[in-house]
């Protein structure tokens, strides 16, 4: 841009020096040919003879050609001159615009990147909290079926395993959440607690429950995650389900569906361990 903007105000680039010249000769060859065709043509009108020689004759030829010969080119150049200077300028403009317009759209690009990132789980790719609820709230008016997904025992993971190990059995879960909830909502609200959200068609909302749609049922039992020693390990997740009626509070359906996750991982940890119920509270 320096270099654009010193060639626009101190020496012209070659290609606008070879316009102007141009520019200048063509402009001089107009005025002589102007110039001599209206002398010679007052001459015939006049009646004047250039025939007849002497230095009379010719004067007559040799001023109407030199005259603008000598002064044409002086009058142009600096018109000539100034016109490229100014299409220099101009083009210097119309560059800096561009790259403003550049710049500007990068710009906003960059900051659509960041707010998508600031949606996204860094982990897993999934929606984050802040990504599930402007989801949920986008979708305020339609009737929704909402999952929650708890991993069963990872806290015995990340502790004898380490937290590498408890990251890969999420990803594991991630990824197998994707796969099932096909066109639906996945977000990881935080630790092993992932919800799905989908759109429910009102001809089947009464009947929504264990079949509702992004539901994964049973399909998150037994899946064998490769752990980072090289070992693998069959890992359960636990759900619970409730539906939100259009209009309806998602913070409600949430705590119905993560009160009967809670239940479904009692039983399950119950059946387990063929003992009494545990006292009431959340199980890890």
């Amino acid at each position: 841009m320096t270099s654009r903007r010193g060639s626009a105000r101190g020496t012209l680039p070659a290609a606008a020096r070879r316009r102007m010249w141009r520019r200048v000769l063509a402009e001089t060859a107009l005025a002589v040919a102007g110039s001599g065709g209206v002398c010679f043509l007052l001459y015939a009108l006049l009646g004047l003879s250039i025939g007849g020689g002497g230095v009379g004759g010719v004067v007559m030829i040799v001023a109407p050609l030199a005259t603008p010969l000598l002064v044409a080119p002086l009058a142009a150049y600096p018109f000539a001159r100034a016109n490229e200077r100014i299409a220099a300028l101009l083009a210097e403009v119309e560059a800096t615009r561009r790259a403003l317009a550049d710049e500007v759209a990068e710009g906003i690009a960059v900051q659509r990147r960041l707010e998508e990132l600031a949606r996204r789980d860094p982990l897993t790719g999934l929606l984050n909290r802040r990504g599930f609820f402007e989801r949920a709230t986008a979708a305020a008016g339609k009737a929704l079926a909402v999952t929650v997904v708890d991993v069963d025992n990872f806290k015995e993971v990340n502790d004898r395993f380490g937290h590498a190990a408890g990251d890969a059995v999420l990803n594991v879960i991630a990824s197998s959440l994707r796969q099932l909830a096909g066109r639906a909502d996945v977000a990881r609200l935080g630790g092993d607690e992932f919800v799905v959200l989908a759109e429910l068609d009102p001809s089947v909302l009464a009947a929504a429950g264990p079949g509702a749609p992004g539901a994964p049922d049973g399909r998150l039992s037994g899946l064998v995650v490769g752990l980072p020693d090289g070992t693998t390990r069959t890992v359960s997740c636990s759900t619970g389900r409730a539906v939100v009626p259009p209009g309806g509070s998602i913070d409600a359906a949430l705590a119905a569906a993560d009160v009967e996750m809670y239940e479904a991982k009692r039983a399950r940890q119950e059946a387990s361990a063929g003992a009494a119920p545990p006292a009431a509270g959340r199980v890890s």
